[in-house]
């Protein structure tokens, strides 16, 4: 059986953007400047500074901050020199993290991609950072293609641009696109725009995770719009918009439409499944009629859908006897903060009440179906 790493991510070269982003756009692209005088740093994108719901330098020192919450440190207390350290873009330490936690492969997600997202609204300005990005991402992990796969960074900002981008990837032996879960234009992910994206994703064979990425508009932000609430409250509910943005696929018809589709929300753990397949049942019952929905949600979860779960979620084996053991997969939010030290034997001793069998395949098996590994 192969354990595979579902959700990690990359920590980037701060320059990573101004280096390989069309001569075009470079002047607009995503850098991280120094103040001469203080010495903080500060995130800019499109000539605008990016708006983090916390201090640059805090912010950068939380997401190499791996497991520094578990000897005590408080968010504010990280080691923000972390973030400089060349070895986060070594390959063969990677590697050697696999070996030692016992992960066979590992699925790996950007981190300055999730804090541009929502502040660029340009969608050539947009499109030209994913193709930068995911140009590093396949040249950094090319000796190790066979352990370690990027997620392609892919904006729903012009659809056509996202498909030409998925070729590319494709092309490159890639598995997965992230699609950060900010809303677009207003639209649901089902809205009819979208359709391509959703069509060469299907015909290409790659899978679609739907990641959080900063978002002004998060769920839970009307209630602080007199003030900044703070990174708690903040990542507390920016969780909940991949399960949203994958509730209007499902009410659209996307699954209808895409039967072969695989989705999977990611870093938004997994729990809230049991509510939310009951939740679509009761209603399906009396108002299907107002949704694109042509069979129950079970169907659609058993098909097209996946979650990546938590190693800290006690509700999960309840959750997994509920709905059954096929569809979730673990992360380690390798190397931020929030994420998990040594997530394989955590998720082990979480799962213990669960037949064996059912371990494996969270621990393994789904995440190769979903990721196709």
């Amino acid at each position: 059986m192969k354990v595979v790493d579902g959700d990690s991510h990359f920590i980037e070269p701060l320059d990573l953007f101004p280096r390989y982003i069309e001569p075009a756009y470079r002047e607009r692209a995503l850098r991280v400047v120094k103040d001469p005088t203080s010495g903080t740093h500060q995130m800019i994108v499109d000539g605008k500074p990016v708006r983090l719901g916390s201090e640059t330098d805090e912010m950068l020192g939380a997401v190499v901050a791996y497991g520094q919450k578990e000897e005590g440190h408080a968010f504010s207390e990280f080691d923000r020199a972390l973030i400089t350290e060349a070895d986060w873009q070594d390959m063969d330490k990677r590697v050697q993290f696999l070996d030692a936690e016992g992960i066979d492969y590992q699925v790996l997600f950007p981190t300055l991609g999730l804090l541009w997202e929502g502040e660029v609204r340009d969608p050539f300005l947009a499109a030209a950072l994913c193709r930068a990005y995911n140009t590093w991402a396949f040249e950094v992990c090319a000796g190790h293609l066979d352990r370690l796969f990027p997620v392609a960074h892919i904006s729903l900002r012009d659809p056509a641009l996202a498909v030409q981008e998925m070729t590319r990837i494709a092309k490159l032996g890639g598995r997965s696109i992230m699609i950060g879960s900010a809303p677009v234009h207003g639209k649901s992910f089902g809205h009819p725009d979208y359709d391509v994206i959703w069509a060469a994703a299907q015909d290409l064979n790659l899978a679609v995770s739907i990641h959080p990425a900063g978002n002004k508009e998060y769920i839970g932000s009307a209630w602080y719009r007199d003030r900044n609430p703070g990174f708690m409250f903040i990542s507390m509910n920016i969780i909940q918009d991949p399960r949203m943005a994958l509730s209007t696929m499902v009410y659209d018809g996307v699954f209808e439409r895409f039967p072969a589709l695989r989705v999977a929300t990611v870093e938004a753990m997994g729990s809230w499944v049991g509510e939310w397949i009951e939740r679509f049942d009761y209603r399906y019952q009396y108002m299907r009629h107002t949704s694109q929905m042509k069979r129950p949600i079970r169907e659609y979860f058993a098909r097209n859908i996946w979650v990546n779960a938590d190693p800290s979620e006690k509700l999960l084996p309840l959750i997994v006897q509920f709905v059954g053991d096929e569809k979730f997969f673990v992360g380690s939010d390798y190397p931020h903060a929030e994420g998990f030290v040594h997530p394989v034997q955590t998720m082990r001793n979480l799962l213990a009440a669960l037949p064996t069998a059912s371990v494996e395949r969270i621990l393994g098996a789904n995440a190769c179906a979903f990721y196709g590994l």
